[in-house]
């Protein structure tokens, strides 16, 4: 029984599932590494994009909670070990290896909420090359989720902060939460949803909206019915949508019910529509509500929504108080992918340093333990240079988080998150924040960055 309801928990997966995630190979080379006396070697690998999403000026960073909760809880069971010998992946002196396995590395990483570009690094790994090695795959799936909903929610947030985030229609349950906890962090309203709520310590509100949906309505046999029952279990915080059959006649019926609350001393707080053209008919619906004196009642809108689309509604001055945006939100449809790569920089091997560097034309990466370093102009960021971590440039943007695979400290809550990425967010020149057009924005290489590379170059393009 309690391992049925751990696999429901987790929607078919534990959490120990992330600690063998990697590809085969990973664990054979590994094992190698080990027999070879390579395991007191150290490693430094860089997490990059690599390249800028389409219909994207800028990324956010997100996920370092994950990252941490992860490298810092990652053990081997017997069981997984046995899954690796069974398989002929690993050696006897590797499993033993697997049973003593902690994290013991440096972490340094950018910020969740901090803005970012393509090349740079915005995690870098330091640990014993094999404990480097195992965790790429996680990394990636960690990184690559949360990037795309903090970019996502952000520019989202910068066209309207009236939006209401709907997850339903999420690939996932766990995608469906990261997407809550990205847009929450970004400035946009999450309802009630009680999970998300618990699990972050969100503070309760007084009254979250309760939405009588199309399927709540059609349950009863007339619409006035349903709307009655909404308001009459919750007179302070229910509402209905009005499109269920013939809109009008739903608006009608609203209003019957709205003037009823108003003699109980109650007011209706929305009305909701999602189906047909929500600028027309919302300035329908604001029309009738104001000649029946119920001002007050606020118009929600639904219905395969995106950044693009609410931009025109806000343009077309549509009277519209609230906007849910769900599915397009939930899949990231316009950008989906993300091109994340994480290459080790440097090996060292006590006093020794092999500075290593991919050399493809269109994939080359630098050598090198690297920093980020951010240069601002009348309080707007200008430009970044990637440098050596002992160069100085400006503002640096990797901050240490984990040492010797211990916590440096606390992890930021939610709220500090939002509140750094408000910040963030008010350092974006003006070009930047459209959703339209693509800007380039600058970001230089050092020139002992550069020499480097050059010397990299020398030992291995004759």
């Amino acid at each position: 029984m309690k391992a049925i309801k751990n696999i429901l928990m987790n929607n078919l997966f534990e959490f120990s599932s992330l600690f063998l995630t990697q590809l085969s190979s990973t664990y054979a080379q590994a094992a190698i590494w080990l027999e070879e006396g390579k395991d007191k070697q150290i490693a430094t690998f860089d997490l990059v994009v690599r390249d800028m999403p389409k219909n994207r000026n800028y990324m956010v960073c997100g996920g370092l909670e994950e990252l941490v909760n992860y490298l810092t809880n990652l053990r081997y069971s017997e069981e997984q070990i046995q899954i690796l010998i069974d398989g002929n992946l690993i050696t006897k002196k590797f499993a033993d290896y697997l049973r003593k396995f902690r994290f013991t590395g440096d972490v340094s990483a950018m910020p969740e909420g901090t803005i970012f570009f393509p090349g740079e690094p915005i995690i870098r790994i330091t640990a014993p090359l094999i404990e480097a090695s195992v965790i790429e795959t996680v990394i990636f799936g960690i990184t690559v989720s949360n990037v795309l909903f903090m970019s996502k929610a952000a520019r989202i947030s910068t066209i309207s902060k009236d939006i209401v985030l709907g997850m339903q229609r999420s690939q996932s349950f766990e995608s469906g939460m990261k997407g809550l906890r990205s847009g929450y962090i970004c400035g946009l309203h999450i309802n009630a949803w009680p999970e998300f709520i618990r699990k972050y310590k969100i503070p309760q509100q007084e009254n979250y909206l309760v939405l009588g949906q199309h399927f709540f309505i059609k349950s009863f046999t007339e619409e006035l019915t349903a709307f009655r029952k909404m308001v009459h279990y919750f007179p302070d915080n229910g509402a209905f949508m009005v499109d269920t059959y013939d809109i009008k006649q739903g608006i009608k019926n609203a209003i019957i019910v709205a003037k009823e609350l108003q003699k109980k001393g109650g007011n209706l707080n929305y009305i909701g529509i999602d189906s047909g053209d929500l600028g027309k008919l919302s300035f329908v619906a604001k029309k009738m509500l104001d000649k029946n004196g119920l001002h007050n009642v606020k118009i929600m809108v639904a219905t395969n929504l995106d950044e693009y689309k609410v931009k025109k509604l806000l343009a077309d001055k549509a009277p519209i108080d609230s906007f849910v945006i769900a599915t397009e939100y939930a899949t990231m449809s316009d950008s989906p992918s993300l091109e994340v790569v994480y290459k080790v920089a440097e090996i060292r091997d006590g006093k020794n340093i092999h500075y290593t560097a991919k050399l493809t034309p269109g994939k080359q990466s630098y050598p090198g333990r690297k920093q980020v370093f951010r240069k601002y102009k009348n309080n707007k960021i200008a430009y970044d240079i990637v440098g050596l971590e002992n160069e100085n440039y400006g503002s640096p943007l990797l901050k240490k988080v984990l040492t010797k695979g211990k916590l440096v400290k606390k992890l930021p809550s939610l709220d500090e998150i939002r509140k750094y990425f408000n910040k963030q967010l008010s350092t974006i020149p003006e070009k930047l924040l459209d959703i339209d057009k693509q800007h380039p924005y600058r970001v230089d290489i050092s020139k002992k960055l550069e020499q480097l590379l050059d010397q990299v170059k020398k030992e291995h393009l004759k």
